[in-house]
């Protein structure tokens, strides 16, 4: 350890670097006996063994802040505000102690603890982050015995696409609904469709709008590898995206996520439907359930993983059997468009949707 030196004061300083840093810490002593210089070292000795102690059991605090920062710059935006959330609002608990003094038993009571505010699946992401963290730092904490609570599943009783679409046709956020209950779209990435994405009718999927903290953030990436995929759009939504004015690189819908929102949800509140737009991707679903499309066709076209029930798609897409997947969804869904049938929305109603103050 360093020796104090005198200085022209006569006090005694004492200059440590801080082992995380390497930056020099001063310490010092208006003694400036013997006594004051045995005194000043022994202060500056015993923090910086405190700092090599913490180094070797840093708090959680530390290890959840590192690893946020290292994902950061390779998970979407909106997963690193969910994980900040998790990090200000929820882990309390066990932040400040030591990671070495963390047992299972604390883990358990912190659980517990989260229980009685947070839903099941919020307990689960919470407790995700947690053990993600101490994954990445090879951590030995034994979590085997850990108790979460279990997932309720949720039923949600969802209208036939018949009803969506009479709904909102003709109304100005026809497109978007469309791509959502016809495509299977997903939000984030019906708003980031630019017109030079389209080629013919084949929609590749190259960018998505998502929100975060109420800033809009333009991703050149989807959601996940599988997101990022290609769709053959029907002669119904070509019509839609042809009318609409705009140059390459315009983003086909104009409407912010919440404009869509608000009219969406006031549409359907009128005839007492309760739903939210993600639900369309599942009305898409259940209906290639309810056409026979094999599960593989049917999470080609929506963009889902699951290794564990399909086999990884190394093939190009639109083969034989992708078209005929094309057009048994496109021949469904064209026959309820095509209806005799001016929308269950009156004009009237679709002004009104589109005066809604946003």
């Amino acid at each position: 350890m360093a020796k104090a030196k005198k200085l022209p004061s006569g006090s005694w300083r004492v200059r440590v670097p801080d082992p995380r840093t390497g930056k020099y810490v001063s310490f010092t002593t208006k003694d400036g006996s013997k006594q004051g210089k045995r005194q000043v070292e022994a202060e500056a000795a015993m923090w910086y063994a405190r700092q090599v102690e913490n180094m070797a059991h840093p708090p959680l605090r530390e290890l959840v802040e590192e690893y946020i920062e290292a994902k950061r710059p390779i998970l979407s935006p909106s997963t690193i505000h969910g994980y900040e959330v998790i990090y200000r609002n929820n882990m309390d608990m066990l932040l400040d102690i030591p990671i070495s003094d963390i047992t299972p038993k604390m883990v358990q009571e912190w659980i517990n603890s989260l229980t009685i505010s947070k839903s099941p699946k919020s307990v689960h992401n919470i407790y995700g982050l947690f053990t993600a963290v101490i994954s990445y730092n090879d951590i030995n904490i034994s979590l085997k015995k850990i108790v979460l609570p279990p997932k309720a599943r949720k039923f949600k009783q969802l209208p036939d696409a018949q009803t969506i679409i009479d709904i909102f046709k003709g109304s100005d956020i026809e497109l978007p609904v469309l791509f959502g209950i016809w495509c299977g779209m997903r939000m984030s990435e019906i708003l980031g469709v630019r017109r030079r994405d389209i080629s013919g009718n084949i929609l590749t999927i190259n960018e998505v709008i998502i929100t975060v903290n109420g800033k809009h953030i333009i991703k050149d990436t989807a959601k996940t590898y599988k997101s990022q995929r290609q769709l053959r759009l029907p002669p119904q939504i070509m019509q839609h995206i042809n009318d609409i004015k705009c140059a390459p690189d315009d983003h086909i819908i104009s409407m912010t996520r919440n404009q869509i929102y608000e009219k969406y949800i006031w549409a359907l509140g009128k005839h007492d439907i309760h739903i939210n737009f993600h639900d369309l991707r599942h009305i898409n679903a259940s209906v290639m359930a309810a056409l026979g499309i094999p599960d593989l066709y049917a999470m080609e076209r929506g963009g889902w993983s699951n290794t564990t029930t399909l086999r990884q798609v190394y093939q190009q897409t639109f083969t034989a059997e992708r078209d005929k997947v094309d057009r048994t969804i496109d021949a469904y869904f064209s026959k309820l468009y095509d209806t005799d049938t001016k929308g269950i929305l009156t004009d009237t109603e679709t002004e009104k949707t589109s005066n809604i103050a946003v």
